[in-house]
């Protein structure tokens, strides 16, 4: 006779597996990932799905019986507004559909001569032999990028107000959701307080530029200038609380995760200096000394590779929720309706069923393979939630890497501690490099140290293939 619920760890009888998964989120993932292809927790009383084989997630993320949870849901709302991460239904694709000229492959592409340009006046400003925080360097040079590309907002008084602001709203969610997700919703405490009074003061930023961009009618050839342009087939047009809340939408995917993406890519290829001088060796080649531009993606195929690796062992979009909206089987279980489902796309792509040698960093596994002909490879999501900034935040990490390793060799400093950050992305702490001035054209002479990735360590250090 079947189970009635799918396995899973036991827990404390009160506290369900909180304080397993406090311990240590990705691990106690990658042991849920081990029951099987459903498996079950607990959180408090709540029950929880965990699902990790990739038709079922392709079922969960494409099917119009999931929806975000409530949680999520709220969670997105709060600080992004009512954009296209806290929408369902028909209002989430009439937004789709507003916002989708916008990333037409002609305008995204007009946008890497941005890219190019603000990587080099950030390597300007490094001094050869020196000690940085990579992680932070990637933070601010994504936000830049992104201001640029959608408020055409450079250096001035409104950039350093948005960052401000911005990064007030994400230290305040990283703090709170952790305990809103588990704190029933009959306790009397006022959710998301810290990270609603970022949001407003971001707020009026966006309204202020909105308005004023409203009242010049001019294309300033951003991402702002095409919402405001965008109208749907019946010629409706979207407000300008719809136009801020997905202005931050995107201020907030094409910020945070790229820039994670980008940190864990330095990581990875300080780990395994094979692979970081056939990056060298292709970029010196390709290049010749000169800037990278769009035009040269098609032929910087290994560099392509490296980020599309990166985005497999570390996706900054680890983990997603979704519930159904009626009873549903899956995997040979009943979910209940509304009950919560798991998916974290960092454990099944690691998993030995899907990818050869998963713990390995090796970016050849994506040299001539279609991203479609790796099904469990789902770095950007699914279904109507599909990433609608995917190619933007493709074409800006491999022009980055390519304008970054030209010019510098990273080096992890001795004996850190690097540690993943998994809150609403996936996130690298205590990430101090020395940065090395290199003679473009020169190929890395070190040598090749063995190396593995261990997960408890959260440290990617791929074996030599």
């Amino acid at each position: 006779m079947k189970a009635k619920h799918p396995p899973g760890p036991k827990g404390n009888a009160l506290l369900g597996n909180i304080l397993a998964a406090a311990k240590g989120e990705l691990d106690f993932f990658r042991e849920l990932g081990s029951y099987g292809d459903v498996s079950s927790f607990h959180l408090g009383r709540k029950r929880f799905y965990f699902v990790n084989h990739p038709e079922l997630i392709r079922k969960v993320l494409t099917s119009q019986n999931f929806v975000r949870t409530a949680i999520s849901r709220e969670l997105m709302a709060s600080f992004l507004g009512r954009g296209l991460f806290s929408q369902e239904g028909e209002n989430h694709l009439q937004q789709r559909r507003l916002m989708q000229p916008a990333f037409h492959h002609k305008r995204i592409e007009g946008y890497g001569a941005v890219m190019e340009r603000y990587a080099t006046r950030m390597l300007e400003g490094w001094k050869d032999g020196e000690t940085r925080d990579i992680a932070h360097d990637m933070m601010r040079l994504t936000f830049e990028i992104v201001s640029k590309t959608l408020f055409d907002a450079d250096t001035g008084e409104q950039a350093s107000q948005v960052s401000e602001a911005f990064t007030g709203i994400m230290q305040a969610i990283n703090k709170e959701y952790p305990v809103y997700t588990v704190l029933p919703e009959w306790v009397p405490v006022k959710r998301w307080g810290a990270s609603r009074r970022a949001v407003d003061a971001l707020n009026r930023i966006t309204k202020s530029i909105i308005q004023e961009r409203r009242a010049t009618g001019e294309d300033r050839g951003d991402l702002l200038s095409m919402l405001l342009l965008a109208r749907d087939e019946d010629g409706t047009k979207m407000t300008d609380e719809q136009v801020g809340a997905q202005t931050l939408s995107l201020l907030f995917a094409g910020h945070e995760t790229t820039a994670n993406l980008l940190s864990w890519t330095w990581l990875l290829l300080s780990r395994n200096p094979d692979i970081r001088q056939k990056l060298q060796q292709e970029v010196d080649t390709v290049l010749e000394g000169r800037a990278p531009t769009v035009g040269d993606l098609r032929q910087l195929k290994y560099t392509e590779s490296v980020v599309k690796e990166t985005l497999r062992i570390y996706p900054p979009a680890w983990y997603a929720e979704r519930a159904p909206l009626t009873d549903t089987e899956l995997g040979g279980y009943t979910i209940p309706a509304n009950a919560p489902i798991v998916i974290s796309v960092y454990v099944t792509h690691r998993d030995g069923r899907f990818f050869e040698q998963p713990e390995r960093f090796w970016p050849e596994r994506f040299l001539g393979v279609e991203d479609r002909q790796l099904p469990a490879y789902l770095p950007f999501g699914g279904g109507s939630h599909l990433c609608i900034g995917n190619r933007f935040a493709l074409m800006e990490a491999q022009l980055l890497v390519a304008a970054i390793a030209q010019r510098y060799e990273l080096e992890l400093e001795p004996g850190l501690n690097v540690k993943a950050r998994p809150l609403i992305t996936l996130g690298v702490e205590g990430l101090r490099m020395k940065v090395n001035r290199r003679q473009t054209g020169a190929a890395s002479p070190r040598a090749n140290p063995a190396s593995t990735a261990s997960d408890s360590s959260a440290r990617a250090e791929g074996t030599k293939r």
